[in-house]
């Protein structure tokens, strides 16, 4: 497996990728000693996503999202879904980046 990441200000963040039981794009994000940083990603079940899209997790990776943003891996797709009491952004890998589960 290759090592992927991208830098933040708590240092460099490792990608693990996943799948949640449904077959949708699961992220987490992991220090280099391999304990974890965020939860990328959350499941809504019940809304449509593309291939490589998946949903942030805002109450994770609040302090994370510039850098997120400024790594050039991801990008936002401007759409917006609530679950519960939040709003989750969809966001998409960008194709430039091998996604290995």
């Amino acid at each position: 497996m290759t090592k992927f990441g991208f830098k933040t200000q708590y240092g460099w963040a490792n990608v693990r990728w996943g799948q949640y039981p449904n077959g949708r794009l699961a992220i987490q994000l992991m220090t280099d000693s391999f304990e974890p940083l965020a939860r990328m990603s959350v499941n809504l079940p019940d809304v449509e996503l593309a291939e490589r899209e998946f949903h942030l997790d805002i109450n994770q990776c609040h302090s994370f999202i510039k850098d997120i943003m400024d790594c050039g891996h991801f990008e936002s797709t401007g759409r917006i879904n609530p679950s519960g009491f939040n709003n989750y952004e969809v966001f998409k890998v960008k194709d430039h980046v091998t996604i290995e589960l």
